[in-house]
């Protein structure tokens, strides 16, 4: 195998990796969140073709616009989450008690 296309040892590059190494640099704080957020990029229908060579998959026009959409809706929801300011006086909930559904819940792949 070649060594230029083993990716093997190739860390992912994630968000949390990111303002690891921004941390290590001294950056940390309000200016790190903002160099990393200035790394999220546009989806298009391009960087959806790019995505499909490296998987070796080959998507419909079809199905780029419904992937291109979903993406961008996770996008929107993740900046959402990332914009909330929550205040350093509320505290985290002691105990996470799961909402009891009232009936079975039946759909496409679930037992009834």
């Amino acid at each position: 195998m070649d060594e230029s296309t083993d990716t093997s040892r190739v860390p992912e590059l994630t968000r949390r990796r990111v303002l690891q190494s921004l941390a290590a640099l001294g950056i940390t704080g309000p200016l790190a969140l903002k160099i990393a957020a200035q790394s999220r990029g546009d989806i298009s229908a391009d960087t959806i073709k790019q995505a499909s060579a490296v998987l070796g998959e080959e998507f419909s026009a079809e199905r780029s616009v419904v992937i291109e959409k979903a993406l961008r809706r996770n996008l929107d929801q993740f900046q959402i989450v990332r914009d909330l300011v929550i205040d350093d006086l509320v505290e985290p909930a002691p105990v996470f008690m799961a909402k009891v559904h009232a009936g079975p819940v039946t759909g496409p792949g679930r037992a009834k």
